[in-house]
């Protein structure tokens, strides 16, 4: 690897990756060498999808294994020898770890009392206001070399062969209709299955649509869930593709609906026709970047409250019908 003249310290969750895509881009462009610092499989995604920039993975075991991997990313990062890191997440660690690497500029907003282990401190926008994620992370830019991102930063390209890796994953060349029912961060962003049931079934039966449900390990349940309550014959992938797998399966889709995701983020930022379904989450904060996504949600006296699991009937997923969702889809799938 070369000698780092920046590094960027990348988000750990995919939809927070993709909406720094912006900022990583014009960083990139004003210096001569940048590293993205993070998870390995994201910074893959990133690079296979236009993204230009050299690689540090990093990922923390629990318990005293965390040490050692803390310890080898403070070693990694002190061996680069670079100007400067701009730390986009707002947590405690990656502060410290760049802080024990005796990074000579550290950019980051002063959150988690970690103030002190920046040399370019930037007071945190106020959490009351409906600052987009995206232009949170591009403030972090005031203090470096880079311009404003451009006004299609946002985008990324499907990855190479992408078409002929859906189609041999998917086994079908027919119109895909991708649906990403499942949500690492907890029940309360889930529509419920059997909406998503419903719509699938007529996606399937109206529309031709051969329905491909997509997700992690974790996200196994909710697909088979909603696979069972369509009654129809789906594509079940959950757990068994990996990033660039879903990315490429995106990139082909003739439409996607998902939860508000990093699927949903991805699927944006590839120019993917997308529905998005917001809950517990604010969409002036958190909605996907790209020109095809639309944003489905209603009003609730208790949203957003980023919960993990409601704690009340969840009105604000259940609230939002079948009906709607088909509606609202049904000009994306047919392109208009």
């Amino acid at each position: 690897m070369r000698q780092a003249h920046w590094v960027i310290r990348m988000p750990t969750w995919l939809g927070d990756t993709i909406m720094a895509v912006p900022t990583v881009r014009a960083l990139e462009r004003a210096v001569p060498n940048l590293v993205l610092w993070g998870p390995a499989s994201h910074g893959q995604l990133l690079q296979a999808t236009g993204v230009r920039g050299e690689l540090l993975p990093y990922s923390r075991r629990r318990g005293p294994s965390g040490l050692l991997d803390m310890q080898s990313a403070v070693n990694k990062l002190a061996a680069l020898r670079p100007t400067g890191v701009v730390i986009l997440p707002n947590a405690y660690e990656p502060a410290l770890i760049a802080r024990l690497a005796r990074i000579r500029r550290r950019i980051g907003y002063a959150t988690q009392l970690r103030g002190n282990l920046l040399t370019e401190a930037l007071p945190a926008p106020d959490p009351l206001s409906a600052v987009h994620e995206s232009r949170r992370y591009v403030e972090l830019l005031g203090p470096t070399p880079a311009q404003p991102p451009l006004h299609d930063d946002w985008r990324l390209a499907a990855p190479p062969g992408a078409r002929q890796r859906a189609r041999a994953i998917v086994g079908s060349e027919a119109p895909l209709l991708v649906v990403a029912p499942g949500c690492a961060n907890g029940p309360a962003k889930r529509w419920p299955a059997e909406h998503y049931g419903r719509l699938v079934a007529h996606a399937a039966q109206q529309w031709d649509a051969v329905p491909v449900l997509v997700g992690g390990p974790q996200d196994a349940e909710a697909t088979a869930a909603v696979e069972a309550a369509s009654q129809v014959a789906c594509v079940n992938l959950a757990g068994t593709t990996d990033i660039l797998d879903l990315a490429a399966i995106l990139a082909c889709s003739r439409a996607v609906i998902a939860n508000d995701t990093g699927a949903a983020h991805l699927a944006g930022a590839l120019g993917a026709r997308t529905l998005v379904l917001f809950g517990p989450t604010d969409p002036l904060r958190t909605k996907p970047l790209g020109p095809h996504v639309r944003i489905a949600s209603m009003a609730a006296f208790c949203r957003p409250c980023l919960s993990a699991r409601c704690p009340l009937d969840h009105r604000c997923m259940s609230g939002l019908t079948p009906d709607l969702a088909i509606n609202m889809l049904d000009p994306l799938w047919h392109g208009s």
